[in-house]
């Protein structure tokens, strides 16, 4: 199991029963695990944390209501966090295209929804949602 598998199984593990994952992302220098998980018996209420890693394995860092764009400071400097940008997907859909900072990305939509993550960022600008393939 490679490491963004094992975040994945931990971020399931500590989610509410039923959960579905949508997306994750591990800051680049491993000690930061974004996601975004939806709860199906909940009318798929989308849940957006933040872990970090410990001795112990990943533990939630901070967390809130996934949708829309956040951005959160990860304690390291005041200039940097992770910015995420979470929304659904149009129906069918298999990649969401978002361009942020100059660069477009290709996010995968699992769930009807999509979860674009940035890390290191002091989040100057908002991220752009290009369109869907």
């Amino acid at each position: 199991m490679d490491e963004n598998e094992k975040f994945e199984s931990a971020v399931i593990q500590q989610a509410p029963p039923g959960a579905v994952l949508v997306g994750s992302s591990i800051s680049p220098d491993g000690r930061f695990g974004a996601s975004l998980t939806l709860l199906p018996s909940a009318n798929h209420y989308p849940m957006d944390d933040v872990f970090i890693r410990t001795s112990d394995g990943w533990q939630l860092f901070y967390g809130g209501s996934g949708g829309g764009i956040s951005w959160g400071s990860l304690g390291q400097n005041e200039s940097g966090g992770v910015l995420r940008y979470a929304d659904e997907a149009h129906e069918g859909t298999a990649v969401s295209v978002i361009e942020y900072e100059g660069v477009e990305h290709r996010i995968p939509v699992r769930h009807g929804h999509f979860l674009f993550v940035a890390w290191d960022t002091p989040y100057s600008r908002d991220p752009v949602l290009i369109g869907f393939e």
